[in-house]
């Protein structure tokens, strides 16, 4: 009796061991190829429909749930519907957001060494801003970013800001003397725009076009793309190439909710990041193209780059660089230096 009493227990121990090392190999199994269980990223962002990097971002969502087998799932809103540029960013810091394309003004308010991207005349052309952001120094500066509760996935694009006005071409900087010209509330734009002797006016983004259209201001600095976009040309009527800012476009998400999700989700995320960083640029510089066509098809003045004086706009600056050479250590100069 007491044999088959242990041979019973035996067995149930046997089954009982079966049983925990079953979990245990599925629970491994798990860890190492990140499990399947489904995952809500929700994005916010400010662009309308026809920009890029709405397109980018679609493209993107669509590749990560490929890649995932429908793991993943995004939640876009886009066109401001969540908040400014500003308000995304923070609501991404705070967790209460996923992630978000912003461009690179805001994200300087929370990583001050970042705004040197905004410094004015800073690259020389494309080909320059991309060995910059791709190379060292865009490592560097994705790594303050992610000091600060983010993990960036990617330097996209907003591109090259140009000078538009309403009535009067722009080929120097005596041509903007006295005029009336949007920015946001950025020390460096402000003092840009007296380096040249504009009246830098600060304005929120959605009461732009109303202020160019009552005459509040006389123009304003911006990409093709927004330009396009937005129909700002129905309220100017020239757009010089001055490549005043190249402003990039960090694609962050919360480090929290990055940290939480399965390692294989992960590691998608950060490969499609990259990807897509190349993918998303070269939406916007073909988009650009199509964009200045279409402009000029609409009757706006394009004044192209080699019509307009550079080296007269780049001295007209210094005192911008001068002002703010301790903040940025020696990040201009290494970015100058990039070949």
């Amino acid at each position: 009796m007491v044999k088959g009493r242990g041979a019973i227990l035996f067995v149930a121990f046997a089954l009982f061991i079966g049983i925990i090392a079953g979990c245990s190999s599925k629970t491994e199994g798990n860890v190492s190829d990140g499990g399947n269980e489904s995952v809500t990223i929700k994005v916010g962002h400010i662009a309308p429909d026809e920009h890029s990097y709405t397109k980018g971002l679609e493209q993107f969502a669509e590749a990560v749930e490929k890649e995932t087998d429908g793991q993943v799932k995004f939640d876009i809103y886009g066109g401001g519907q969540l908040g400014g540029e500003r308000e995304v960013v923070e609501q991404v810091q705070l967790g209460t957001l996923d992630m978000t394309l912003v461009t690179a003004g805001p994200v300087g308010n929370f990583v001050d060494k970042f705004s040197v991207l905004e410094m004015p005349f800073l690259f020389r052309d494309i080909e320059h801003v991309y060995k910059t952001l791709d190379g060292e120094i865009g490592e560097e500066l994705m790594g303050l970013i992610d000091e600060q509760g983010f993990k960036t996935l990617g330097l996209w694009e907003n591109g090259f800001r140009h000078l538009t006005t309403k009535n009067q071409a722009i080929t120097s900087p005596d041509d903007t003397k006295g005029l009336k010209l949007r920015t946001v509330e950025n020390d460096i734009y402000v003092g840009t725009y007296q380096s040249i002797g504009a009246d830098a006016t600060p304005i929120a983004f959605p009461e732009v076009y109303t202020s160019l259209q009552q005459g509040v201001v006389d123009g304003m600095d911006v990409s093709y793309g927004v330009m396009h976009a937005t129909k700002m040309y129905e309220v100017q009527g020239h757009l010089s190439e001055v490549g005043i800012y190249y402003a990039s476009a960090p694609l962050i998400i919360n480090k929290a909710k990055f940290d939480s999700l399965p390692e294989n989700v992960q590691k998608v995320l950060v490969e499609k990041g990259k990807e897509f960083t190349d993918v998303q640029r070269k939406i916007n510089q073909d988009m650009e193209a199509d964009q200045k066509k279409d402009l000029m098809d609409k009757g706006i003045e394009i004044i192209e780059k080699k019509d307009v004086d550079i080296e007269a706009f780049e001295k007209a600056v210094e005192p911008v660089y001068k002002k703010n050479e301790d903040r940025f250590g020696d990040l201009i100069e290494r970015i100058r230096s990039v070949e």
